[in-house]
């Protein structure tokens, strides 16, 4: 015993006396923005977005772009809450579900380029006793799921948090949850992979041990702050509503719901201008080093889940080429996040080649963001928006990253 405590405390220590002598990766600068959305292109778009939103039959839709050499387009339609009648607005807070991923990976991987934590690292090294057979399971099969740890989000926990409000959910509750079900199949098997929200429960729980501070103050404290994220937070571990836009399942108000059931997998909110702040601070560089940052966005196939045959996973990061007419497939790879829960899908997207991000969210559970983020792509194509980017001037980590795997 004593052994291993020397171990976990010195380990750190040496690791970190090894990263500080490298140096540090600058903030890589916005590209500049030369000119505005042409008015043409903002009815296009606005028109692009409030069709997505009545065939989606959502309540609430929100669109946010940034292409370099344009300039930035924000935009809201429907409402907020539908009982009050109060309208949605870009600035808008909405759950961000799964996307919460990426910021909690983020916070590992810093850990990881700091020292203190290993991707090789197991479950049992940091959480002994929690998961039998923990020994087997690294901290990268959790951020890659490819731990084959079943997945403890499933509807019928949902019903059960929805009514019983008050109920807090601690992690080791959701875990125990998961561990109910079958293994999918043995950690790190070839060819497999089969997303889990109870990997992303354990790593929240990982980066608290490794910390010895909540998940909330070191996202907050290494995400949040650093990149000015003023619309962005950690839902309440209650059932309050909070300042967020309504979401809604089949017509009815899904809003009240206790986010501990989510936690570390999902319990974010934020303005998809913020998302799309954050997007930026990750591929340009400013949250970590490039070494860290390609070995995020090193992904494998995850065998067509969800029936997109090419979606692939990184260390939180989904890629993907996105459907659009009159584009290349090199102008439609996307790096990012998407999320579901209980009344709101959101997708946030990086495009390497011109060094664009889109961010789409609706407030109703059924509708699908990426198809408001396949239109407007095809908006942008017809009037030749992306003609004017210049490649140049949107080289960074994504992008470079991009070329590496073509």
């Amino acid at each position: 015993m004593l052994r291993l405590a020397l171990r976990r405390t010195l380990l750190p220590l040496l690791l970190v006396l090894l990263f500080t002598a490298l140096p540090t990766c600058p903030v890589r600068a916005r590209p500049t923005l030369a000119t505005a959305f042409a008015p043409d292109l903002v009815a296009a778009l606005d028109a692009a977005l409030e069709t997505g939103r009545t065939d989606a039959r959502a309540p609430g839709a929100l669109l946010y772009i940034d292409l370099p050499e344009h300039g930035v387009y924000s935009a809201a339609r429907g409402l907020a809450d539908v009982a009050t009648g109060t309208p949605l607005t870009p600035q808008s807070r909405v759950r961000i579900a799964s996307v919460t991923k990426s910021f909690v990976a983020v916070v590992a991987l810093q850990l990881v380029q700091e020292g203190w934590l290993l991707l090789d690292h197991s479950v049992g090294y940091w959480l002994p006793g929690l998961v039998p057979g923990g020994e087997a399971i690294t901290v990268r099969q959790l951020l890659s799921h490819t731990s084959g740890l079943p997945d403890y989000l499933t509807d019928g926990i949902i019903v059960r948090a929805r009514r019983d409000p008050a109920h807090h959910w601690t992690p080791q509750e959701l875990v125990a949850e998961a561990l109910r079900r079958p293994r999918l199949f043995a950690p790190g098997a070839p060819g497999r992979w089969a997303y889990s929200n109870t990997n992303y429960t354990l790593l929240g729980l990982i980066i608290e041990q490794v910390t010895k501070h909540p998940l909330e103050l070191e996202v907050r404290q290494r995400v949040i702050e650093p990149l000015g994220l003023r619309e962005t937070a950690q839902a309440p571990p209650n059932a309050d509503l909070g300042a967020i836009a309504h979401g809604y399942v089949g017509g009815v108000d899904q809003t009240a719901l206790n986010m501990s059931v989510a936690w570390a997998v999902g319990d974010l909110n934020a303005s998809v201008g913020d998302l799309a702040r954050f997007t930026q601070g990750l591929m340009w560089g400013a949250l970590l080093r490039p070494a860290t940052l390609n070995t995020m966005l090193t992904c494998t196939s995850t065998g067509g889940a969800w029936g997109v045959a090419d979606l692939a996973y990184g260390l939180g990061i989904m890629r993907r080429t996105l459907p659009a007419a009159n584009l290349p497939p090199a102008a439609r790879l996307a790096l990012g996040h998407t999320g579901a829960l209980n009344g709101y899908r959101t997708a946030m997207w990086y495009f390497p080649d011109s060094g664009m991000t889109i961010v789409a969210a609706f407030t109703r559970e059924e509708a699908d963001p990426n198809r408001l983020v396949s239109s407007a792509l095809q908006t942008l194509a017809t009037f030749n928006a992306f003609d004017k980017v210049s490649g140049a001037r949107v080289q960074g980590p994504g992008r470079a990253h991009q070329e590496a795997v073509r």
